[in-house]
């Protein structure tokens, strides 16, 4: 036989072991990697639409916390997992767009070590503060903030947060101060007590303590009002420019996984976007749901890989 010969053989026979194992897919249990602590707005969206998946799959589908290093520990584990669609990442844009400015040594790559799979949703950042601070509204914020040059104080949980508080220093020209915290449950009870006196954070944790009254609503980042929020005013509306920067979520699997088996997930993955169970969770975290095909995902995760090296290189922030 030629080496042609073999070389065709040989690739036939490795088509033909994917689709066997397509096929058979799953007929084991799925690890659903979230690179965020529990509680954590990726976790609760990680868990319903792993419960739903399980009952559509017929496998148990395990969530599975790894965080750190804002996100980048659970996305290197899932990037080194076996290509076989049995360990999955639900990412979000600070591992799997905005760590590949924020780094300089990011232990993979999110474009080419992950198989697109689903997008999740979109959620905007709320701008919220302390009843007791003298600013009602983000107007009379950056009045306050130019009257007391560096007085005030931002707290800030996470990766968008953070960039958040440093475009807002740049398009309203003023100095505040950043405190930065691991979690948002440290930083929203220092924002109730009053030891910082604002926040940017996703409207997830941020809504009910809104409507119970612990904290004030001042501005979303969306750039029109948000439908579950109607409300409250954009960072828009305030007179500052429109940058679209919103927290979003989706699933990945490690590069090389059979395309039949991300695209078994990923139709499994619309349809559980669509039930009830998870339109309720989504309203809950305060997200609207997107799905698509794998393709529409890698479009927009290059497309924010691009958006947020913009922003970083606006910004000015890095982590090392």
């Amino acid at each position: 036989m030629s080496n042609t010969m073999k070389q065709l053989a040989a690739a036939f026979a490795m088509a033909a072991a994917c689709l066997n194992a397509s096929a058979a897919f799953p007929d084991k249990p799925i690890n659903m990697v979230v690179p965020f602590g529990a509680g954590s707005a990726t976790d609760t969206l990680a868990r319903g639409v792993a419960k739903g998946l399980s009952e559509r799959l017929g496998q148990p589908v395990t969530v599975e916390n790894k965080p750190g290093a804002g996100g980048g520990i659970g996305a290197a584990y899932v990037a080194r997992s076996a290509p076989d669609g049995y360990t999955l990442l639900m990412g979000t844009n600070g591992p799997m767009a905005a760590n590949a400015s924020l780094y300089q040594h990011l232990p993979y790559d999110p474009v080419k070590d992950f198989a697109p799979v689903a997008l999740m949703g979109r959620l905007p950042m709320i701008l919220i503060g302390n009843n007791g601070a003298q600013a009602k509204t983000l107007p009379e914020l950056v009045a306050a903030a130019k009257a007391q040059p560096g007085a005030i104080n931002f707290g800030a949980s996470n990766t968008t947060a953070r960039v958040w508080v440093e475009l807002l220093k740049r398009m309203a020209d003023i100095d505040v101060t950043t405190v930065l915290y691991s979690n948002v449950g440290g930083m929203m009870t220092d924002l109730m007590s009053g030891r910082i006196s604002y926040a940017f954070e996703n409207v997830g944790p941020s809504l009910p303590q809104v409507a119970a009254g612990k904290v004030r609503a001042l501005a979303v980042t969306t750039p029109q009002r948000a439908p579950f929020a109607a409300d409250i005013p954009t960072v828009a509306e305030s007179g500052l420019d429109r940058h679209e920067l919103v927290v979003w979520f989706a699933m990945f699997a490690p590069q090389g996984t059979p395309a039949p088996v991300v695209e078994r997930i990923n139709a499994e993955v619309n349809q559980v976007l669509a039930t009830p169970e998870l339109r309720q969770l989504s309203s809950q975290i305060g997200m609207t749901p997107a799905g698509g095909s794998p393709a529409d995902l890698k479009t927009y995760q290059e497309d924010e890989v691009k958006n947020w090296r913009k922003l970083v290189d606006m910004t000015g922030v890095r982590i090392d």
